[in-house]
């Protein structure tokens, strides 16, 4: 009987101190993870400019290059996430109208 009644309204509105946690996360590791990456591909690089081995060089920028790639993928994918969701939302059917409630929970705006 229980789970006859499950709209995603419903369980974004029962469930909405997880997600209003698991959003916050989301925000944090959406702005640290990118920050360590950058930083560390900085190091790298740095500390080969300073051995003066152009081949190290060379390698250690490629590596940067990957790294401030998977930094933007990173920042971007709850922005992605949110985008579908809210396109879900403006579907106009009832239960679509559901995603807009586990978006704004989320923090996905």
């Amino acid at each position: 009987m229980l789970l006859m009644n499950l709209t995603p309204q419903t369980v974004c509105t029962e469930l909405k101190p997880f997600l209003n946690l698991l959003g916050m996360l989301i925000t944090a590791v959406k702005i640290i993870i990118p920050i360590l990456l950058i930083l560390f591909g900085m190091l790298d690089v740095g500390k080969s400019v300073v051995a003066g081995k152009p081949e190290e060089i060379t390698k250690n920028i490629k590596s940067f290059a990957f790294r401030a790639l998977a930094a933007v993928l990173i920042f971007f994918i709850p922005s992605i996430v949110g985008l579908i969701m809210q396109t879900v939302a403006e579907t106009g059917d009832a239960d679509a109208k559901g995603w807009e409630t586990c978006k704004e929970n989320l923090y996905l705006n």
